[in-house]
């Protein structure tokens, strides 16, 4: 019995470390991740990075993942609206104004 307690709190404990594996607000953002990767950082924000990846697992695990990122070469456009549904939604505006 005392065997089970053990294993039961040795889990919730690894839960309690994984639950800590996230970004937080003290973590740069994935772009500022990006232009640290691709060196285009100010000498003075890139060394802010450097000391934050030291301490953190998140960041440090996520800036390998962020070389497998492919920069959209054109901003993508946003679909059309199908000229039916224009009508529809422009008549229901027009009937509350």
């Amino acid at each position: 019995m005392f065997r089970r307690v053990e294993q039961a709190v040795g889990h919730m404990n690894s839960s309690r470390t994984q639950l800590t594996f996230r970004k937080t607000a003290a973590c740069p953002a994935s772009s500022t991740l990006l232009s640290y990767r691709a060196e285009k950082l100010s000498r003075k924000l890139a060394t802010l990075v450097r000391t934050h990846l030291a301490d953190c697992e998140f960041c440090a695990a996520e800036l390998p993942l962020l070389a497998h990122h492919k920069p959209a070469r054109r901003q993508p456009r946003p679909p059309e609206i199908p000229m039916n549904l224009r009508i529809l939604a422009e008549s229901i505006l027009f009937q509350k104004l």
